[in-house]
């Protein structure tokens, strides 16, 4: 098996290191982590992370030829593929799956996909979503807002500063210091929105002019007014060049790469809610302000890590060594990492009009929930996969063949004696259906 360089020296690399910093609390705990993970198993989790599908056999073999991680991850990341699995994975953060109050979610998802091909920073993106102005016809931003009428300040701080305000909607926050006059004053800044429909199915965000005194003036968390009567822009600075930002960023980052963030659930910072690892979170917090909000910068930086490189193989899974990330945490597949991964699989052409009927029956009644906690277990998506694969041409390949399309590794001795004189398409059906293939290990 190859090992990484990266991770062979990572205890050189000083204190300032995910890995490091790790090492120190394994150490203090007396926790001894997994071992690296295969490569196989690293060219399916990288895939499956960064481009949202399984590897193409070829590119397996490819791989095993010459088994550079670095080099792999760089060149998943200069892909096309990223910046459109990414944009998928960031739609259903930001809107969900519905085009629920007249949004259009593929114009945001396609205003997304340019973004990260043309390597905006984070702090753009969310800039401009916060302060999203045109039609949801044309302006992919606009359909952040279209899409959360009613008190968005709550999203806004749920998903760039990882603080839950709607707790104090009601009534003061029941263990953090948020109060109900904070939300009230949060929720003033999207007062100056003006929505109107401008024509069937499309919906236009502008300002309107608010004349308030100083006491009805919005207010930021920290307690200051905007100078100004342009208050989404001012909101987007402040939240964009706050603390809690770079935190909220880096922690939901780690969250999607490794399954589980270091304030976990990601968008609940509180003071009952303490990260598992503080340095982790603020070594990583620095590395995003200081990269500027570099989305692949941080994303290199996870995924070269010995952390990530883990083997999901442990024996006493949960506790601490789950909180310290001193193991690989199993992630189920998105409705589209498991299509693509089928026809990745079986070498199909991808049919839109199927992929989108198969998302939106494994979405079903789930619709209009929240999906900004993205690795959630649901069987739907699982059941589903036994239907799709009833339907599908399968490959007439040979046993070891099948499993290195399918699973991304050869089959063991024992696998290979109960597989012989199996019909392929009994193979497909069991390999693909298996809770190996479903999840991201």
């Amino acid at each position: 098996m190859h090992i990484p360089l990266l991770i062979l020296a990572a205890t050189a690399f000083g204190a300032d290191s995910i890995d490091s910093i790790l090492q120190d609390q394994w150490n203090a705990q007396s926790i001894t982590p997994a071992e690296i993970c295969s490569d196989d198993e690293f060219l399916r989790r990288i895939s499956l992370d960064l481009i949202g599908r399984i590897p193409t056999r070829k590119e397996l073999l490819a791989f095993r030829t010459t088994p550079d991680r670095s080099a792999k991850i760089d060149e998943l990341l200069d892909s096309k593929a990223f910046a459109r699995s990414w944009s998928e994975v960031w739609t259903a953060t930001l809107n969900g799956y519905s085009n629920a109050f007249e949004s259009d979610r593929e114009v945001l998802r396609v205003w997304l996909e340019r973004a990260f091909d043309n390597k905006w920073s984070y702090d753009r993106i969310a800039a401009e979503l916060i302060n999203a102005r045109g039609t949801s016809a044309l302006d992919g931003p606009v359909n952040f807002l279209v899409r959360h009428p009613e008190d968005p300040a709550i999203t806004v701080c749920r998903l760039f500063l990882g603080v839950r305000l709607d707790c104090a909607r009601c009534h003061d926050h029941p263990f953090d210091r948020w109060q109900r006059e904070d939300f009230e004053r949060m929720n003033r800044f999207f007062e100056a929105v003006r929505v109107e429909e401008v024509g069937e199915g499309n919906i236009r965000i502008s300002n309107r002019r608010v004349d308030a005194d100083d006491d009805d003036r919005p207010r930021f968390l920290t307690g200051a007014r905007p100078r100004t009567s342009q208050w989404r822009l001012e909101l987007a600075l402040f939240v964009t060049n706050s603390k809690p930002f770079s935190r909220a960023f880096a922690n939901r980052l780690w969250y999607y790469l490794l399954g589980r963030g270091i304030v976990h659930p990601v968008d609940d910072f509180n003071q009952q809610n303490p990260a598992a690892s503080p340095r982790l979170l603020a070594f990583l917090a620095e590395q995003a302000r200081a990269s500027k909000f570099d989305l692949r910068h941080m994303v290199r930086l996870i995924c070269n890590s010995r952390a990530y490189q883990l083997s999901s193989l442990y024996e006493m899974r949960g506790g601490k060594a789950e909180s310290l990330f001193a193991f690989r945490k199993l992630k189920p597949l998105t409705p589209e990492q498991a299509y693509d991964s089928v026809a990745s699989a079986l070498n199909l052409k991808t049919d839109e009009l199927q992929r989108r009927e198969f998302i939106e029956r494994a979405v079903g009644e789930m619709l209009d929930e929240d999906f900004s906690n993205t690795w959630e277990y649901r069987e739907t998506v699982q059941v589903l996969m036994t239907r799709l694969t009833t339907t599908l041409p399968v490959p007439t390949a040979k046993v070891t063949e099948l499993y290195e399309r399918i699973l991304t590794r050869e089959p063991t001795s024992l696998e290979k004696k109960v597989c012989r004189g199996k019909a392929p398409r009994d193979l497909v059906f069991a390999l693909v259906n298996s809770n190996e293939f479903f999840f991201n290990h």
